[in-house]
């Protein structure tokens, strides 16, 4: 597969893990539908990254990879954190959006 059809795909999976947090934290019902966004974004932002890099032939082991891994972990966590009130509805959305600023700054400019 082309390296752009990664980037794509990728790119889809931040709209879902966004699109699924946002869900959540308006949903006064139920919060599957957000959940099971969240969770195919997460894994969509998994095999396109991991994907995108094997077909680069970038480093896995390069600090901005594991930078972006440790944000991933951390945006995965965003739901429970918001589902035990462990943090404000704001300032959960206020730090999703750093995360994914950071990520994506990782992402472009690949520092060493």
């Amino acid at each position: 597969m082309p390296p752009h059809i990664y980037h794509i795909l990728h790119l889809a999976g931040v709209l879902f893990v966004f699109a699924g947090i946002g869900s959540f934290l308006t949903n006064s019902g139920t919060a599957r539908p957000g959940m099971k966004f969240h969770g195919i974004g997460l894994l969509l932002l998994l095999v396109a990254g991991f994907g995108m890099l094997a077909k680069l032939k970038l480093s896995y082991s390069a600090p901005w990879v594991i930078a972006k891994m440790v944000i991933w972990l951390l945006l995965g966590v965003l739901p429970v954190l918001a589902k035990k009130r462990v943090l404000q509805p704001g300032v959960l959305v206020l730090l999703g959006i750093v995360l994914g600023l950071v990520a994506a700054s990782l992402g472009y400019l690949k520092p060493a």
